[in-house]
C-alpha cells in the first residue's frame, strides 16, 4: 500500500490537461522507477495479505448474506487478483478502483478478510492521487455517500445507535481515509511544484535582467569609443587645418628670403644693398622659426590633450588670421548687430602665425557661440594690446526671445574646451561665463614677444 514515501513522486496536473497527462510528461527514468515502485507495493501487499490469510483473519463482517467461506486457495488467488490491479493503478486509477471494488464485493461475500481491504485501501489512495478533477469529485461523493448509507442501514438493522456509529467509523476508516490522505499529499506537492516554478520564473526574470544589464554597458562602451573616435578625427582635422596654416606662413617667409636673396645676386655688389638684403634674409628666417616653433608647441599641446575641437568653419570662409575678422564679422551681421572694437590695430598688425591664428579661432568659435545661445543679441569684439600680451574679448548681452535659438548639427560641445585649449598652448589665459546683466562673456588673452613682427603674405 502506498504512504506517499514509496518513490510515487505525485506531482501538481498540468494547467491544459488532465493529471494522468501531467504524469506522462515525467521524464522516462521517473516512470520506470515508478513502475517499479508499483511493483514492489503489489509484491509486499500480496505477502502482507497472504500472512494475514494464513493467520485467519477472515470472516470479519456478519450479515445476512455471507455466503459459506470459500476454500483458502480461492482467498489466496482472489488476493493475487487484486495485487494484479495494484500494478495498472497508476496508468488506469479509476478503473483500478473498480475492479478492486469487485475484489472487495466478491472478498465480502465470502464473509470478508483484511487481506483484501489492504488492497482496496491502496485502490482508494491511488485514485484520489492521481485521477482528475471530475473523478475525483465523484469519487469522494460516492465514499460519503457509502459510508452514510451503510452505517444508516445498520443502525436500522440493529435497532441501536452504537451500531450506527461503529459501522460509520468503519466504513470511515476503510473509504474516506486512505482518500483524505491522498488529497493532502496531492495538495502539498502542487504547492510544492508551483513554489518550484515560482523559483524557475525569479531565476529566469533574474537572468533576463542581467542579460539586459550586459547590453546596456555594452551599448554605453559602444557609445563611449565612437564617441572618442569622434573626438579624435576631430583633432586630427585641426591640426590638419593648423598645419596648413604654418605651411602658409613658412612659404610666405621663404619666399621672401628667395626674392631679396635672388635680387642682391642679381644686381652688381653693392655693400650697403647686399647688407640690407643679408638683414631682411635673416629677419625672414628667424620669423619663420618662431612661427615654426610657436606652431609646433600648439599643435603637441593639442596632441596631449586628444580632444575634439567644434570650430566655426561653417560661419565663413576665413583664412584663419586675423586679417579675415571682418569677413567673419561681416557674415554675423547677417543676423544680429556685431561690433569690432579695435583701438590698437591688433587685427591689421603682424603677429606670430601660431597666436594669430589662435586668437582668430577663438574668436570665431565665440561669435558662432553667441549666435547660437544667444541669436538676436547685440556682440562685441575687442581686441587690445597688453605690454607683451594679446587680449581678445567677445560679449553678448543676451536678449533672450529676439530670435528662435539655432542648434548646430555638427556641434560636438566641446568649443570652451577647444577654446581653452588654443590659448593654453601658447601659454595664455582663457576665461568665460556669464554676465551680472545675463549675458555672456569670453576673454583670452594670449603672449606675444618682441611687437611688432613683419607679416608675410604666401
Amino acid at each position: 500500500m502506498d504512504d506517499g514515501g514509496d518513490g510515487a513522486r505525485p506531482v501538481a496536473p498540468a494547467r491544459s490537461g488532465t493529471w494522468q497527462a501531467a504524469v506522462r510528461s515525467l521524464p522516462q527514468v521517473w516512470r520506470i522507477e515508478d513502475r517499479r515502485n508499483d511493483a514492489f507495493s503489489a509484491v509486499v501487499t500480496f505477502v502482507l495479505g497472504w500472512l494475514l490469510l494464513e493467520v485467519g483473519l477472515v470472516g470479519i463482517v456478519q450479515a445476512p448474506f455471507v455466503a459459506e467461506p470459500a476454500e483458502p486457495w480461492w482467498r489466496v488467488a482472489l488476493l493475487g487478483v487484486g495485487c494484479l490491479l495494484i500494478l495498472v493503478k497508476r496508468a488506469h486509477p479509476i478503473l483500478a478502483l473498480l475492479g478492486g471494488v469487485a475484489v472487495t464485493a466478491v472478498d465480502i461475500r465470502w464473509g470478508g478478510s483484511l487481506a483484501i481491504t489492504l488492497v482496496l485501501w491502496d485502490l482508494l489512495y491511488a485514485a484520489a492521487l492521481w485521477s482528475g478533477p471530475r473523478a475525483r469529485a465523484w469519487l469522494w461523493g460516492a465514499a460519503v455517500t457509502v459510508a452514510v448509507l451503510g452505517s444508516v442501514a445498520a443502525g436500522e438493522a440493529a435497532r441501536d445507535v452504537r451500531q450506527f456509529v461503529y459501522m460509520g467509523l468503519q466504513l470511515g476508516a476503510v473509504l474516506l481515509v486512505p482518500m483524505w490522505w491522498a488529497t493532502n499529499v496531492r495538495t502539498k506537492s502542487e504547492l510544492a511544484e508551483l513554489a518550484g516554478e515560482r523559483a524557475d520564473l525569479a531565476a529566469r526574470e533574474a537572468e533576463a535582467a542581467a542579460r539586459t544589464a550586459d547590453l546596456e554597458r555594452q551599448r554605453a562602451s559602444d557609445l563611449e569609443r565612437i564617441a572618442e573616435l569622434d573626438r579624435h578625427e576631430a583633432v586630427r582635422a585641426e591640426r590638419a587645418a593648423m598645419a596648413r596654416d604654418l605651411h602658409d606662413v613658412i612659404a610666405s617667409h621663404l619666399s621672401t628670403i628667395a626674392i631679396h636673396s635672388g635680387a642682391a645676386l642679381a644686381l652688381p655688389p653693392d655693400a650697403t644693398k647686399d647688407r640690407a638684403a643679408l638683414q631682411q634674409v635673416r629677419g625672414s628666417a628667424v620669423a619663420s622659426l618662431d612661427e615654426m616653433r610657436s606652431m609646433i608647441l600648439l599643435l603637441r599641446s593639442e596632441g596631449r590633450r586628444d580632444d575634439g575641437a567644434d570650430t566655426a568653419r561653417d560661419t565663413v570662409a576665413a583664412p584663419g588670421r586675423l586679417a579675415g575678422l571682418d569677413a567673419l564679422l561681416d557674415a554675423a551681421r547677417a543676423t544680429t548687430t556685431v561690433t569690432l572694437d579695435d583701438p590698437d590695430g591688433v587685427a591689421t598688425s603682424s603677429l606670430p602665425a601660431a597666436a594669430d591664428q589662435a586668437l582668430f579661432r577663438i574668436a570665431q568659435e565665440a561669435v558662432t557661440n553667441a549666435l547660437k545661445h544667444a541669436p538676436g543679441s547685440p556682440v562685441t569684439v575687442r581686441l587690445a594690446r597688453r605690454r607683451s600680451a594679446l587680449e581678445l574679448a567677445v560679449h553678448d548681452d543676451g536678449a533672450p526671445g529676439t530670435a528662435p535659438p539655432v542648434e548646430s548639427p555638427l556641434s560636438a560641445g566641446t568649443g570652451l574646451l577647444t577654446m581653452r585649449e588654443r590659448a593654453d598652448g601658447l601659454g595664455g589665459t582663457f576665461a568665460a561665463g556669464p554676465t551680472a546683466a545675463g549675458g555672456w562673456v569670453v576673454r583670452a588673452s594670449v603672449p606675444v614677444a618682441d611687437l611688432p613682427i613683419e607679416r608675410g603674405h604666401a
